[in-house]
């Protein structure tokens, strides 16, 4: 018999966060002080795909934060650039991401519906920016253990930074729910470590191929809980 579920970790950007919103609103102010040339949509297009290549080389252990932020604006703007101009070029783009944080409406209310649990956070990213963001969005306090992939030198899918988090807080993988908006990073990497993992499938493109349980909302989650430790 599965062990009862005790433990309820989340993910931070696009789950509790509305990450996606951030990074528009920083990419829209980038381009426009940067005086680049392109349309609005390629240069988010440009500096997608950067961002994407230079984290996971962040999170594979390639480079440095910083690196791969100065890289990132590289590929982007050109492979010329100094340091120095490169981190101009990005602090732009970081101080209004930063000022635009905020979390999703369902996030509070499912925290509050699940103050009954322990609760946690397992998060890709830089630790210091990772808990900056609970910080400044007011929910830090929320969480008893907080587990970033910087400070444990495993990044989700693997199954070590799961394993890690539940180690840390004495607990058996069985008795934990792992909740985040990637489905084969965050349910299938919790799964394969033996969490209950769920899918928070906001944009609603779950197929046959996802297996449940899957949420289109967290407002759904502290149901979902209450029924999986129900058995």
């Amino acid at each position: 018999m599965r062990a009862a579920h005790t433990w309820i970790f989340f993910d931070i950007d696009a789950t509790l966060m509305d990450h996606d919103e951030a990074f528009r609103v920083g990419t829209a102010l980038l381009h426009g002080e940067s005086g680049a040339r392109s349309e609005l949509a390629d240069f988010t297009a440009r500096w997608s795909a950067a961002h994407r290549r230079n984290f996971d080389r962040f999170l594979a252990g390639e480079l440095t934060h910083e690196e791969q932020r100065r890289e990132r604006v590289r590929e982007t703007f050109g492979e010329s650039l100094t340091d120095a101009e490169a981190e101009r070029l990005f602090g732009v783009y970081i101080v209004a991401y930063e000022n635009a944080w905020a979390l999703f409406d369902d996030a509070l209310h499912c925290l509050d519906a699940l103050a009954g649990y322990q609760l946690g956070v397992i998060s890709n990213g830089q630790s210091a920016q990772q808990r900056a963001k609970l910080e400044r969005l007011g929910i830090a306090e929320r969480f008893r253990h907080v587990t970033i992939s910087q400070d444990c030198g495993a990044a989700k899918p693997d199954p070590k930074i799961f394993r890690h988090a539940c180690e840390r807080c004495g607990i058996d993988p069985g008795a934990a729910v792992y909740v985040g908006d990637r489905y084969d990073l965050d349910a299938e990497g919790a799964r394969r470590a033996g969490l209950t993992g769920v899918w928070l499938d906001r944009a609603r493109t779950a197929s046959l191929r996802h297996r449940a349980p899957i949420i289109r909302s967290l407002a759904d989650l502290p149901a979902l809980v209450d029924k999986l430790s129900r058995g």
